[in-house]
């Protein structure tokens, strides 16, 4: 065998090993961390929680606006890329004479600029426009545009002044906000909300700061007045079972579609997989699982649909 051949057999091989390497480390399951630097201080956020006079909201609503898929493997690092179910969900807070709204989902558009196959619902988007007319704030879990797109189709442009709550993290985050469609006017007329850790906006509803998969995420925790507790965690996670059982995205996509942090992610992921374990009377909601969805809808946690 001549020697070039050799070298040329090896250097083939050698690629190969790196290549399989490289694809495994980018596709892998990685633990998170033992420890958690990422606190939720349950006991400060529950004393935050009864800190605004008045009632506690009597009733939490989701509202249906797309389903939509994503190959096994992007959710949980390492599976199949058999396509698995997601779904795009607006979560409405609600009192008997007013009512705060989660996210605002997107117009129907997006589904092809996203490359998205699945089911989208006007008659669904419809009410949550409607329902950012007569809400009385509006938070998001996050800036990626499929959680706040909605508000961007939002007319007139200045309308939300003084009802969109968006963080200084959030508005911060220029590159999001273009994707998510959002008017210059729009932008201007808010005002950005600040706050260092937790902060509380009304009677039984609190922010905590999350930072991670986007620089501006946040954690909504929600407590009615029948006792149930409810924590929003956005896209921490996109299924349940990524937090029960601490089975995190592959870094191909966090790392090189999502732009994550993902140190930060892991520590969130160990201390709401800690959360969850200790107070099981704590219903992490996850913004993206239909399997959640349906069970809590069935057991009450949720109530389907935006009230009229």
């Amino acid at each position: 065998m001549p020697r070039w051949f050799k070298r040329t057999l090896f250097g083939v091989l050698a690629l190969v090993l790196l290549c399989a390497a490289g694809w495994s480390w980018l596709t892998a399951p990685e633990a998170p961390p033992e420890v958690s630097d990422y606190e939720i201080p349950l006991d400060e956020i529950r004393r935050l929680a009864t800190s605004v006079p008045g009632e506690l909201p009597v009733a939490v609503r989701s509202e249906l606006v797309a389903e939509t898929s994503m190959p096994r493997a992007a959710i949980f690092a390492g599976e199949s890329f058999e396509p698995h179910p997601m779904v795009h969900q607006v979560f409405q807070i609600v009192w008997p004479d007013r009512f705060l709204l989660i996210d605002a989902a997107f117009p129907g558009e997006f589904m092809e600029s996203m490359g998205a196959s699945g089911r989208y619902w006007d008659a669904s988007f419809s009410r949550v426009l409607e329902a950012l007319r007569r809400a009385e704030r509006i938070f998001v879990t996050h800036e990626h545009f499929d959680h706040l797109a909605g508000v961007g189709a939002y007319t007139p442009a200045e309308g939300l002044a003084g009802r969109l709550k968006l963080t200084t993290p959030q508005l911060s985050n220029t590159e999001a906000l273009a994707q998510a469609k959002l008017p210059d006017a729009m932008i201007r007329s808010l005002e950005p909300l600040d706050y260092d850790r937790a902060l509380a906006v009304a009677p039984g509803v609190v922010l905590l700061e999350a930072a991670g998969h986007t620089p501006g995420s946040q954690l909504i925790y929600v407590r009615t007045q029948d006792g149930k507790e409810r924590l929003f965690v956005g896209d921490v996670a996109w299924h349940g079972d990524q937090i029960r059982e601490l089975h995190y995205r592959p870094r191909l996509v966090t790392d090189f579609f999502l732009g994550e942090d993902r140190r930060a992610v892991l520590a969130e992921f160990r201390t709401l997989f800690d959360l969850a374990r200790e107070h099981p009377e704590v219903e992490i909601v996850v913004s993206h699982d239909e399997d959640q969805r349906r069970e809590l809808i069935r057991s009450g946690v949720l109530i389907d649909g935006i009230a009229p």
